[in-house]
């Protein structure tokens, strides 16, 4: 059985604005805890938090697609030439090739799972 706590995981800074913890990962991921190498259709989940006023830079991703669930806070999610307000308890699914930003306009966290698949 895996379980795993994000509070036992080291956070790191993604898109120079977003701590990141990554919390299961897909199997033979380099530099991964073999515990938590455990998916084999989806890449990663991990938890995610924004700071307010900061953002991620607009990208996409070729070969992935992703979902986010919002835990906590409020923001502007863009997706290719779509904004919209999200909050939480929103779901975003984000495809392959689609040029993503999350925005935290709001005051508080913007806190968040990211889970990641490939697509083949």
């Amino acid at each position: 059985m895996i379980v795993k706590n994000w509070r036992g995981n080291a956070p790191t800074i993604v898109h120079r604005s977003g701590i990141d913890w990554r919390l299961l990962s897909e199997i033979g991921e380099k530099g991964v805890d073999p515990e938590s190498a455990c998916l084999r259709g989806m890449k990663f989940v991990s938890l995610a938090w924004l700071q307010p006023g900061l953002s991620y830079k607009p990208h996409s991703h070729p070969n992935q697609e992703e979902i986010w669930y919002i835990i906590s806070g409020k923001g502007t999610m863009r997706i290719d030439e779509e904004k919209r307000k999200i909050r939480d308890g929103d779901i975003i699914y984000i495809p392959v090739n689609g040029v993503h930003q999350i925005i935290n306009d709001g005051d508080e966290m913007i806190k968040f799972l990211a889970m990641e698949a490939e697509v083949k």
